[in-house]
């Protein structure tokens, strides 16, 4: 995936110079399933020409840079745990060791992009949500944001990592702006025995969006591991397909290696009829027992819609689906999970949205 790599100060280009490939993320919440489901996994091959992985950041360093940051960017604490916001020009040291720790961690599960930190072009222009744990002096995880308003400004359709994976037309940003576009997501591996980290990560965006709720749609590729045979590959692709397309924004969108799996046949042919039922069909097929990808299921939750299915061929062939959510149409009674009650509260009266719940047509027909 090209895109035209635009200046940056020469402290982040020193720290990222070999390591700007375009790759994709693993989702945090399916990782972190597979981990649990697959954990033979970790032994499989990393990619051909694998330079060793960066060595750790200072953590003083990181400390410093963090202490930096204006007080308005940090969004969430929890005890020891702070959720930050930053870009690559405030924090070239932070950003260093979130693309180290990307790598190490997607290395842990037979990915990764094969360089010393899995930083690509995009990340000297998007934002980055940050899990601090203040006690250790570690970066815990992060989240990529790209405010699609402001780089399809300054970048165009182009500066736009999901534009990589799916051709889609202005019309359709359009119709979206202001979206946020989520991905890369990860939880280094000491601390995925417990989803704290995970939540905090979903908090810290309920309240990114609480203070900019002119945000109000979060799309993004939802990652469908190879690991996955091709029969449940194609269950899942037929049950989106079927209950959560978006036929309008489906027909501006094209994935740009589409996925062209079999159809099933005998019992797999028939489309479930819910997200359980579909979990159920796919753990009978899957010889571990794994069902739908757990941030797939998440997004489903939230009323997601899908748009498209993409194979990422510089990625293991993982199949990628294009999901989007209208926190709008959000129930409120979730919503506050991630933004908190008043949070929820300011955010629905920006919209003009009534007290009872979202509205179930027009944009929530996403």
């Amino acid at each position: 995936m090209a895109i035209l790599l635009r200046h940056r100060s020469g402290a982040i280009a020193s720290a990222w110079r070999s390591s700007l490939a375009g790759v994709r993320a693993r989702d945090l919440k399916d990782l972190f399933a597979e981990i649990l489901s697959r954990p033979y996994r970790a032994i499989l091959a990393p990619p051909r020409d694998t330079a060793a992985v960066a060595d750790e950041v200072p953590r003083a360093a990181l400390k410093t840079e963090i202490d930096t940051l204006p007080s308005n960017q940090r969004l969430v604490d929890n005890g020891s745990f702070h959720v930050y916001w930053t870009r690559a020009r405030q924090s070239p040291l932070v950003l260093q060791e979130i693309g180290r720790l990307r790598e190490l961690t997607f290395r842990a599960v037979g990915e990764g992009s094969g360089k010393s930190a899995d930083i690509d072009p995009f990340d000297a222009y998007y934002l980055h949500l940050f899990v601090w744990d203040a006690r250790a002096s570690a970066i815990v995880g992060a989240y990529r944001l790209g405010l699609v308003d402001e780089i399809f400004a300054t970048h165009g359709k182009r500066g736009l990592y999901t534009h990589s994976l799916f051709k889609y037309r202005t019309a359709m940003l359009e119709t979206l702006n202001p979206a946020i576009e989520l991905g890369r997501s990860f939880v280094r591996p000491e601390y995925q025995r417990s989803f704290a980290p995970m939540m905090l990560l979903w908090c810290g965006l309920g309240r990114f969006v609480e203070r900019a709720p002119r945000y109000a749609v979060l799309y993004g590729p939802v990652s469908i591991s190879n690991t996955y045979s091709p029969a449940s590959r194609r269950l899942i692709v037929d049950y989106l397909s079927t209950h959560t397309a978006e036929p309008q924004l489906m027909n501006q969108v094209k994935p740009r290696q589409p996925f062209r799996g079999e159809r099933a046949s005998g019992d797999q042919a028939s489309c479930p009829g819910s997200v359980d039922e579909l979990s159920r069909m796919i753990a009978r097929i899957e010889p571990d027992h794994k069902g739908v990808p757990v941030l797939l299921r998440h997004y489903l939750r939230l009323g997601g819609r899908t748009l498209s299915f993409n194979v990422d061929r510089e990625f293991g062939n993982v199949l990628d689906g294009l999901i989007m959510v209208d926190l709008r149409q959000i129930e409120p009674t979730l919503l506050v999970r991630y933004m908190g009650k008043a949070g929820t509260m300011a955010f629905r009266a920006y919209h003009s949205l009534n007290s009872e719940g979202a509205s179930r047509t027009g944009a929530g027909e996403l």
